[in-house]
């Protein structure tokens, strides 16, 4: 029997209560001093989040891979477990039935009705094949799909008004951000997916030798039950035991892993923490949970290969040049002004050596930087940066005198040179040749359109030279006082005439009350002037 969920009314209060709260304890940090009031708003959305549940923790976590966000927010959101308590195996049970037919004792000669882990998505159980191989069985939990499509509602509609209880995140685009989150979670509700995702990854590596990634057995697997052969090997923090040798070997299949699907294919593991990394005794690696994948396209995948290649040849102009590709400026930059800065901070992660440079926060201090000169990386982008850093630390503690770094520049070299292979020139030249051919059939259709619209005078040229709004503004608002000016002097002198001309009975009682009012009006003019000049003067 499937547990009773909430109602929509009921979780919609549950959740604008929870906002209320920890927003009216974030808007009492306004005492405090700027960084300890951000960093108080920042641990209140956190708390917001573990409040909430499964779907308000894994949207802070996506929050958390967010440069644009600010560091006390993606501090304190990084802080979240994507662990919640068990289901009752019954539920579990009924599950597994529903999908393939049969209860798991009869579809397995062992299930253990102890979870092995239990996420907020799913619940995975170790079990045991008819045919001795061990598996792991993971089931999406009964009714979260209705909860999380319930949540991802709500959660829309709060993300217009998220700037009410927490000021900080007022400058960002937080409807898109759960726009973007709503399809990654609804990907990870779907376990046909991460099936999908295990195949490719495994057909990038089938002919190698020390790579362990799990098979999907099919005919037990389906989109709400996946089953998949068990790999299991020791932690990395317990890899100290293995050989020198072996600890190294394990470390490059690590950064290789990580780095060679991404940048010769485009497609990455996001979620490589050591609970998803094991090494084996013989420096094989192995690697689980594929619910969690970043992808980039074919250009971004390219530029970021460049990238970390000019990183390790300390190249800031290059690096400026591709980060400038990647991730577009949202308003006039200073390109020298970058560049020098970008140049200042690999020198500062240059090591002792000066070999190499250290890559995981050299990259988490670029996003950071490139956000404060206005470029807005692409999410990917982000979470790919993070992927890498999380994989150096890992590769640190299992060859602990090893970086990312020494793996680096051969994996970023050959793929920047796949870019030169027969295979990859043509396909690049196959796709330029369709673009331009559907250019030519195109282009007189339009031009014939452009003509005709010049013909008719319905031609419209729009320009905005940014650099010159202010001053146009000043300029309308000097006329405007100008104007005024004028009409109240010609006014006057206009009122002067007239009671020179003609005075009538009892002119000299109003004459007083037109001056009075006359006076009124000029010093709230005066008033407003120096109000709107005090302001000026501040906001600058």
């Amino acid at each position: 029997m499937e547990e009773q969920a909430p109602t929509r009314s009921q979780r919609y209060r549950e959740i604008i209560g929870t906002f209320g709260k920890h927003g009216l304890a974030a808007a009492g940090a306004l005492r405090l001093a700027s960084d300890e009031r951000v960093q108080s708003q920042a641990k209140e959305a956190r708390l917001v989040c573990e409040e909430l549940g499964p779907t308000f923790i894994k949207f802070g976590q996506i929050l958390s891979t967010r440069g644009e966000l600010p560091a006390e927010y993606r501090e304190e959101l990084s802080k979240l477990q994507d662990s919640m308590p068990p289901v009752e195996t019954a539920f579990i049970e009924a599950e597994i039935e529903s999908e393939l037919g049969a209860p798991p004792q009869e579809l397995f000669a062992f299930f253990d009705p102890v979870p092995l882990a239990s996420a907020s998505i799913g619940q995975a159980h170790l079990a045991k094949l008819h045919d001795g191989r061990e598996v792991v069985v993971k089931v999406r939990k009964p009714g979260v799909r209705a909860v999380v499509d319930r949540d991802l509602e709500i959660l829309n509609q709060l993300a217009e008004s998220s700037e009410k209880y927490f000021p900080g995140l007022e400058d960002f685009d937080m409807a898109g951000i759960v726009e973007e989150f709503a399809d990654t979670l609804r990907a990870e509700l779907d376990y046909t997916r991460e099936a999908r995702n295990i195949r490719i990854f495994r057909s990038f590596f089938e002919d190698e030798d020390g790579f362990r990634l799990p098979e999907v057995i099919s005919e037990l697997s389906t989109a709400r039950v996946l089953t998949l052969t068990r790999v299991e090997g020791i932690k990395a923090s317990e890899a100290d035991s293995l050989s020198k040798r072996r600890r190294e070997t394990a470390a490059q299949r690590i950064a290789r892993f990580v780095l060679e699907p991404a940048l010769l294919h485009g497609i990455f593991h996001a979620d490589p923490h050591p609970g998803n990394i094991s090494v084996f005794e013989d420096g094989t690696i192995g690697a689980i949970d594929f619910g969690m994948v970043g992808t980039l396209t074919d250009e971004n995948r390219r530029r970021i290969a460049d990238i970390l290649i000019a990183m390790q040849r300390h190249d800031a102009e290059r690096v400026t040049d591709r980060l400038l590709q990647v991730a577009p400026p949202s308003r006039p930059i200073d390109r020298m002004a970058l560049a020098s800065e970008l140049g200042r901070l690999l020198e500062r992660y240059l090591s002792t050596s000066l070999a190499r440079i250290e890559i995981a926060p050299a990259l988490s201090d670029m996003l950071d930087l490139i956000r404060s000169h206005g470029l807005r990386p692409p999410s990917s982008l982000t979470i790919f940066f993070k992927t890498v850093a999380m994989s150096e630390s890992i590769i640190t503690a299992v060859a602990p005198e090893r970086t990312l770094a020494d793996f680096l520049r051969p994996i970023s070299e050959r793929a920047a040179m796949a870019r030169l292979s027969p295979g990859d020139w043509f396909e690049r030249a196959r796709l330029s040749a369709l673009d331009t051919a559907e250019l030519s059939i195109d282009l007189p259709r339009r031009a014939d359109r452009a003509l005709a619209d010049i013909e008719r005078g319905n031609l419209r040229v729009w320009a905005r030279l940014e650099d010159l709004e202010p001053a146009l503004r000043t300029i309308e608002r000097v006329v405007e006082r100008a104007n005024a000016t004028m009409l109240a002097a010609a006014c006057i002198v206009g009122i002067t005439v007239l009671f020179v001309v003609y005075r009538p009975t009892g002119w000299h009682e109003v004459v007083p009350w037109i001056f009075w009012i006359a006076v009124a009006i000029v010093a709230v003019a005066v008033l407003r002037t120096a109000w709107a000049n005090l302001k000026k003067r501040k906001s600058l």
